[in-house]
């Protein structure tokens, strides 16, 4: 059913000049909905910034203040005279200047956003320290599954080389180190494809019919479907062998990323890059102001300034501190680490409590405070005696629709009150499962240092006897190229670059039980990476010993071990997908 705008909404009156000055930068400009285009993220961010000590609509703002005023002269932006353009637009720096002190630079610089693009950068250092914003930011890059490093640029491995590393007496041990890794991994992909067709053959495919859910086996298909579904299998065979072969990449793979911020994301994340530890780090965050400062200068006018200097400082004060306590107590703590791969730390004991109110308190007509519904919880608890009340677990599942009905996905999210609640899992994990579940960015997550000691061995290598004895040399090399940086004193942050995606990284992850359903079913559908899908299988079934009354919460959850090749049913929807496009042509 259409229904109308809520609102008794009617159109603002324009003359034909001004809409057709409107067509330029509004999607409409008659309709209470539109987007904002053709402008640059200063005029959009000041516009919105107005919004809260004006009675105009931001069209109406837009002409009266930013279009025509002689102060800001948008206008001018549509000349092509150069000279004319260069005065306009630092008339509109002035102006934000001003914006900036009258409503607050922080309330303007939320409503900007930005592209930028990092290229060539190192996987494990670079990468996660762009990624490292968890907010008002998304990314993007180039995946070890779906790309092969293989290549070269001007007979180069991709691999970065850092100057802290290459301006030390180990810069050449530190080549040799990755040209040997690259070569191991160029030469065994071939060999890993075809271990995988003869364990995955075509002809034993079972392929699933869209109409009515039955599997079919490949020879059983048509001349066209069996087009199709053979260049799926050639891509999910090298998709898994690529998923195979990652774990011998060096935390130096060079990789390429895309990432957009809010403008108040692009202070905070060049103000980390800016005060790593890594020099890498240091200078894309330079580079990245120098031309970030060409499109939105005044968003990015605090890094420069003693503001910006006072932040840097304190994040590297923040750093050294704790790793002087850590370094000063760790002594005192027992040595005998826990290797498990997967551990829940803590869980909210009062769990049931937090969301049931929530809820009580969300839904009430009543006008009850929290306070009053509770303290009505905390009762109900104590009064059962139970260590997950009875009657609040049943109050949690009367509030919630049937996610696993027909048609109904991860994608139908548990309500905010799941939000109350609290679960901290630790993960020792090879590199390649921390580098995926990163990006996980609205959960608190935090690494401790890289180390190479001790390396995952996926169970495909065992069939592969020449592959195992070389990934274990491989790895027992980078241990030790690892520890002698370690003990050299300006290189102990460098040392992190001397490890293999292989290698086993300890990291916790705190998260909502919203958070932790979302994720769950997000990473173990079924062209998941195994690692990261058995990762989060088992953070679920640890989550539901300790939280029994939360099983059904994880509706979408795919328990299944192993799809084998897990990219196949969407490899075949893709290459539908181009069989259609070409047929369109």
């Amino acid at each position: 059913m259409n229904f109308g705008y809520s609102f008794p909404y009617k159109p603002e009156s324009f003359t034909p000049e001004e809409r057709k000055v409107l067509s330029l930068f509004f999607t409409n400009y008659d309709k209470p909905v539109f987007a904002i285009h053709n402008l640059p993220q200063e005029v959009v961010g000041a516009m919105f910034s107005r919004y809260s000590r004006t009675t105009k609509s931001i069209r109406r703002v837009f002409l009266d203040e930013f279009w025509s005023a002689d102060e800001l002269g948008i206008k001018k932006f549509s000349s092509f005279d150069n000279k004319a353009y260069e005065k306009a637009k630092e008339r509109t720096r002035d102006f934000y200047r001003k914006v900036f002190a009258e409503y607050g630079d922080d309330s303007v610089i939320q409503m900007g956003s930005v592209h930028i693009a990092f290229e060539f950068v190192s996987q494990l250092i670079g990468a996660k320290a762009i990624e490292d914003q968890r907010v008002a930011s998304a990314y993007i890059a180039k995946s070890t599954r779906y790309v092969d490093f293989r290549s070269k640029v001007n007979d180069h491995f991709l691999f970065v080389e850092p100057p802290e590393i290459m301006s030390s007496r180990f810069a050449k041990e530190f080549l040799t180190w990755n040209k040997l890794l690259f070569d191991a991994y160029s030469r065994y992909i071939p060999v890993v494809i075809e271990y995988l067709s003869k364990k995955y053959p075509l002809n034993a495919q079972k392929i699933e019919d869209t109409k009515n859910g039955k599997l079919i086996s490949f020879n059983n298909l048509n001349d066209y479907d069996k087009v199709i579904v053979r260049s799926a299998h050639e891509r999910a065979l090298k998709a898994k062998a690529l998923d195979l072969m990652r774990f011998f990449l060096p935390s130096t793979t060079a990789v390429n990323l895309g990432a957009h911020f809010s403008g108040q994301a692009t202070e905070t994340t060049i103000n980390k890059m800016l005060s790593s530890p890594f020099s890498e780090v240091r200078f894309l965050g330079a580079m990245a102001l120098k031309e970030l400062v060409k499109i939105f200068p005044n968003f990015l006018q605090n890094i420069g300034n003693s503001f910006g200097k006072i932040a840097r400082d304190y994040r590297k004060e923040v750093r050294n501190k704790m790793l002087e306590t850590s370094g000063r107590w760790e002594r005192k703590i027992s040595n005998i680490g826990n290797k498990n791969s997967v551990r829940i730390i803590n869980w909210d004991k009062d769990a049931d409590v937090k969301i049931a109110s929530q809820i009580l308190f969300t839904g009430s007509y009543r006008n009850l405070s929290k306070e009053q519904i509770y303290k009505w919880a905390q009762g109900v608890k104590k009064k059962e005696g139970k260590v997950w009340s009875p009657t609040l677990v049943k109050i949690i599942y009367q509030s919630l629709p049937d996610r696993k009905s027909k048609g109904r996905n991860r994608r139908q999210k548990l309500p905010r009150a799941f939000e109350h609640a609290y679960i901290e899992i630790e993960f020792y994990t090879d590199m390649g499962t921390y580098n995926d579940l990163q990006r996980n960015r609205l959960s608190s997550t935090e690494k401790q240092a890289i180390a190479a000691d001790d390396v995952y061995i996926p169970s495909e290598y065992m069939d592969m006897e020449n592959l195992l004895d070389e990934y274990k040399r491989l790895a027992e090399n980078t241990r030790k190229l690892h520890n002698k940086m370690f003990k050299t004193k300006f290189l102990r942050d460098a040392a992190e670059y001397i490890s293999i995606m292989g290698n086993k990284i300890r990291f916790n992850v705190k998260a909502n039980l919203r958070q932790w359903v979302f994720f769950a079913e997000l990473r173990t559908i079924a062209g998941g990476h195994p690692t990261y899908r058995y990762a989060l299988q088992e953070a679920t079934r640890q989550i539901i010993a300790k939280m029994p009354f939360t099983k059904e919460l994880f509706a979408h959850v795919d328990w299944t071990s192993d799809y084998g090749l897990g990219r196949l049913k969407a490899e075949i929807r893709t290459q539908e997908e181009l069989a259609k496009l070409k047929e369109k042509k």
